[in-house]
């Protein structure tokens, strides 16, 4: 404690007003991301949590320093408010993760505290008043300490290091004036508590210096996450688009031949689309997009990739899904779309759409006889002849694997090219009882 006797009262006002000129920098930092990322849950309540601290604190050293008259029973409701603003703090990480929030919960402990204060003052027991917010504020850092630990979010270790380190100093500042004021008892904490205090300052301005930096970084984050997710996805639909697309799908069919996991690739594409734009315009074929995507969206897994390559062509990649288990979700999809009525304001339309399939095994994988590339283009061949077919059907790249199953026949396609499995034979089979 030695460090904080040798302070002169200037040196104690100039860190004082250090710590209100960086709490007034971080308010600023955060109201100007909180208008710009309203989308991202968190940066409110930091911004609330930062005003009601300046504003705790203030009143509360107003009423500590006053001493006399109505300000006395001031330091009740300010210790409440500052009781508030740091459980906002913990509440925000909660609702940055996605977590339901508890700011009522936080509420109604603040009103108890108060209340609590209240009636120590009332009996006479300022000391205990006082004591008892160091206490009270400790418990709440500890809280946000806590809630910090738990803070998972993948590539955000650093993050997490910092806020349990700066959430470790306001503690830490709280327990440093807590200490001196249960030295000093109830006889002599009038005199100490400039000292108690200058303790709580010292560890305060480092550790919300850290909270500060580290919020506006946290936000700062999550906004080039939804840039770059923007970047990689198609606005209208949801689905990747073509960078996301090739950026995410050659990693995914690497990854299914390391795990020893087949890959099929989907190719869709709705049928007559040009003359739905023409008889019914470019506003309800837009409609008809997104009503496709939101239909792969719900039907598809997790680790699936669903893109949208252009126009009216979207890419499913469905990574250890075999030959069987392709053709019925492929079925079930294409009979969705097609019994699908789609509401464009005026009228219901219906609409249909083709499909085309690749499947390679982990062992043509792993061989690197067929790789991304290739199973696109088969795809592709194998729409192309479901169009030629008479659209509204699903044709499968006959592959030697494709044949060697006991799909129906009538759903083998090929061009006789080769395409990482060698010449075929075979040729485009008619499926007109698929439809």
């Amino acid at each position: 404690m030695n460090v904080f006797y040798n302070l002169t009262i200037a040196q104690y006002w100039g860190l004082l007003l250090a710590l209100c000129v960086l709490s007034l920098i971080i308010l600023a930092l955060l109201a100007v991301l909180r208008h710009e990322s309203r989308h991202i849950r968190g940066p409110g309540h930091w911004l609330a949590a930062v005003a009601l601290m300046m504003v705790g604190t203030g009143l509360a050293g107003v009423a500590v320093a006053q001493a006399q008259g109505v300000w006395v029973w001031m330091y009740a409701p300010a210790s409440a408010i500052q009781l508030l603003g740091i459980g906002l703090f913990g509440e925000g990480l909660r609702r940055h993760q996605g977590l339901p929030s508890r700011a009522a919960t936080v509420v109604m402990l603040s009103v108890l505290a108060m209340l609590v204060l209240l009636g120590l003052m009332a009996s006479g027991r300022q000391y205990g008043a006082v004591s008892s917010m160091s206490l009270f504020a400790g418990l709440a850092w500890a809280r946000f300490v806590w809630l910090s630990v738990r803070f998972r979010r993948p590539g955000y270790g650093a993050i997490r290091f910092g806020l349990v380190a700066s959430g470790l100093f306001l503690l830490l500042g709280w327990t440093v004036r807590g200490v001196v004021l249960l030295h000093a008892g109830p006889t002599a904490w009038r005199e100490l508590i400039s000292l108690a205090n200058i303790g709580l300052i010292f560890f305060s301005f480092i550790g919300a210096g850290m909270l500060g930096l580290l919020l506006v970084l946290l936000i700062n984050f999550r906004l080039a996450e939804r840039l770059r997710s923007m970047a990689l996805r198609d606005a209208l639909t949801g689905a990747l688009n073509r960078r996301g697309f090739e950026e995410r799908a050659a990693r995914l069919v690497a990854l299914s031949a390391q795990m020893g996991q087949s890959v099929t690739v989907l190719m869709l594409d709705i049928d007559h689309f040009k003359r739905v734009n023409d008889e019914h315009g470019h506003a309800v074929g837009d409609l008809v997009l997104k009503a496709l995507a939101q239909l792969v969206h719900r039907a598809k897994r997790e680790t699936d990739l669903f893109a949208r390559l252009g126009g009216e062509e979207f890419c499913l990649v469905l990574p250890g899904t075999d030959v069987p288990g392709a053709r019925v979700f492929a079925e079930r999809l294409r009979h969705s779309f097609e019994v699908l009525e789609i509401d464009t304001g005026s009228r219901f339309l219906r609409c249909t759409m083709s499909i085309g399939v690749a499947y390679a095994s982990a062992a043509m994988l792993q061989s690197k006889r067929v790789d991304l590339v290739d199973l696109l283009h088969q795809a592709d061949e194998a729409l192309y002849e479901a169009k030629r077919a008479g659209r509204n059907r699903l044709r499968f790249y006959a592959s030697p694997e494709v044949v060697s199953s006991r799909l129906d026949s009538r759903l083998f396609a090929t061009t006789g090219l080769s395409s990482g499995f060698g010449p075929s034979s075979l040729v485009w089979g008619d499926s007109s009882g698929v439809q």
